[in-house]
């Protein structure tokens, strides 16, 4: 298959700069032109909180979240008990067409007198609810995806640590899905969340926008826990989930810790970097559900990961140090330092292993390349449980896990 590179297939050859390839124009337009929102250059206590305010006000408006309109209360539908904890299972009702069922997970320290943190927990594309919460998985052949079965039970670990963990599916998987009967059939569900996430966005919403309206629908009802402290709240998310998990905590004040488990990456950046690849397969096409119409016009995830602080915040894989270093710098703006802790894959944990400093270069790069310089091991990509246990525990004044 023939090559496409920049040098052949981006870079200009007229005197006047332009392209007339249409994706060489669009890219070029990218790497010229800085987000309206960025984090500013130049930061301190106060301008910070003020970009801050002006980021959220402005990500709720592309999130274009539908309105909060239950109709009735969530329902607990059972209650079973295991070892060190009791599991439940909840169906929330944001509107009139939608039952989001969810679990819960309760470690049996917790009471009314003993008043316990809770973490809302989102999975990785295509986990079950079931998957990261040691449940016995669902009938439906979409429902049952294993990947790192020892490593990514978040849910588990953390009602083991003395936490509640209120476990949610990602629309469209899972349970929320078209349900597979047999391996033959699409065991990811590509073909129902492609079809919901076109028609979300004909419809001028968008996945991640869904995603967290399902989360902040459910955090109007944190009375009917008890046993729930609601002033040590958090949002724990791996891979696909980090996007919602992102968006509730900036619109939410409710939210105190975030766990962001993937690799920090600007996606502007990413898209307009690779231009070394085959003809047929630009590799940025990572998925429709992950697009934000208007994300890049103002912002990307790093600005919004900044825009976190002073909240404590667990960046678990990583990332290229520019993007590490601006959210870093926010956190220094408003003295919270200590709140953000930042891990990295085994691949990259040894210092010597991060070679690529500086700006990660705009074009001639593989998504090999990229991922190298960005510290990403994608294979090895999997929720990270000490770093994200040690987080919440700091977060929330717990000591010792309750086993």
């Amino acid at each position: 298959m023939a090559k496409i590179s920049y040098d052949t297939h981006f870079k200009s050859k007229r005197s006047d700069g332009r392209h007339v390839a249409s994706i060489a124009a669009f890219t070029d337009m990218l790497r010229s032109t800085e987000p309206k929102l960025a984090l500013p250059e130049e930061l301190d206590r106060e301008s910070f909180f003020t970009w801050q305010e002006k980021v959220k006000e402005k990500f709720r408006e592309l999130l274009k979240i539908p309105e909060i309109t239950p109709s009735e209360p969530p329902k607990m539908l059972y209650r079973e008990k295991r070892e060190g904890y009791t599991a439940e299972k909840w169906e929330l009702y944001p509107n009139s067409y939608e039952a989001v069922p969810f679990l819960v997970l309760i470690p049996d320290c917790a009471s009314e007198d003993n008043r316990v943190p809770g973490v809302i927990c989102l999975p990785g594309s295509i986990h079950s609810k079931e998957f990261i919460a040691d449940e016995p998985l669902l009938p439906p052949y979409n429902c049952r995806f294993e990947k790192y079965p020892d490593r990514n039970k978040m849910a588990l670990y953390l009602v083991k640590n003395g936490m509640t963990a209120f476990v949610f599916d990602n629309p469209a998987i899972a349970e929320l899905g078209l349900p597979t009967s047999s391996p033959t059939a699409d065991e990811w569900n590509f073909h129902s969340r492609v079809e919901m996430v076109y028609g979300y966005l004909q419809a001028g919403i968008c996945y991640p926008g869904i995603s967290a309206y399902h989360v902040l629908s459910f955090l109007q009802y944190l009375s009917f826990f008890p046993f729930l402290d609601t002033e040590r709240l958090a949002v724990c998310a791996h891979s696909l989930g980090t996007e919602a998990a992102t968006a509730v905590a900036l619109l939410s004040e409710d939210i105190k810790a975030i766990v962001f488990n993937d690799f920090l990456c600007n996606g502007r950046v990413r898209y307009a970097s690779v231009t070394e690849t085959e003809e047929g397969n630009m590799g940025m096409n990572i998925g429709i559900w992950h697009i934000i119409p208007g994300l890049w016009e103002y912002f990307d995830i790093p600005d919004l990961c900044a825009a976190l602080a002073p909240r404590h915040l667990a960046l678990n894989e990583g990332g290229a140090d520019e993007w590490l270093d601006a959210v870093k710098k926010a956190y220094a703006a408003t003295g919270s330092e200590d709140r953000l802790q930042i891990s990295h894959y085994p691949k990259y944990s040894e210092e010597g292993a991060r070679v690529h400093h500086g700006k990660i270069p705009r074009y001639g790069l593989t998504a090999e390349d990229f991922y190298d310089m960005s510290y990403c091991d994608a294979p090895d990509h999997s929720f990270r449980e000490a770093p994200s246990v040690s987080l919440l525990k700091k977060a929330f004044g717990l000591s010792d896990a309750k086993k």
